[in-house]
């Protein structure tokens, strides 16, 4: 009899922890991360409309007037005089909860070094271009 209320016990122990983490995860999050997911959901939504160009508004989790910048380096960089044919792009968001990703690699491709400093927080806007079956970042705002 004890065997089924050591079992319930353990998933309700899972279950408790996978709630607590899955709402902690923003929590654990930092700002590239975020940025990154803000370009990949940004993509998917672009290649499936009519539309060539998408803009996306983005913020820190830090929010408010907090000072911050964005970098994002180019996808394709040259490397002994050729042209690198894996995507390599880097995100780097400062502020409070500063951090970095190349985790949009896969979703988006961004043609040139792409820098924004925002001295009194808010949001940053990001243009996406569609290319054929590429989304490319071009602009930050």
């Amino acid at each position: 009899m004890k065997e089924p209320a050591l079992a319930l016990r353990s998933f309700a122990a899972f279950a408790a922890a996978f709630l607590v983490l899955s709402g902690c995860a923003r929590l654990l999050s930092d700002n590239g991360v975020e940025l990154a997911g803000v370009l990949e959901d940004g993509a998917t939504k672009l290649r499936s409309a009519d539309a060539s160009e998408l803009t996306v508004r983005y913020e820190t989790l830090d929010g408010g007037t907090d000072p911050y910048y964005v970098e994002i380096t180019p996808s394709f960089t040259f490397r002994d005089g050729q042209t690198s044919s894996i995507p390599g792009s880097y995100i780097v968001v400062s502020g409070g909860k500063r951090g970095g990703t190349s985790s949009h690699n896969p979703a988006v491709i961004v043609p040139q070094r792409l820098y924004i400093e925002k001295p009194n927080g808010g949001p940053t806007y990001i243009v996406l271009r569609k290319d054929g079956d590429r989304i490319d970042v071009v602009e930050l705002r």
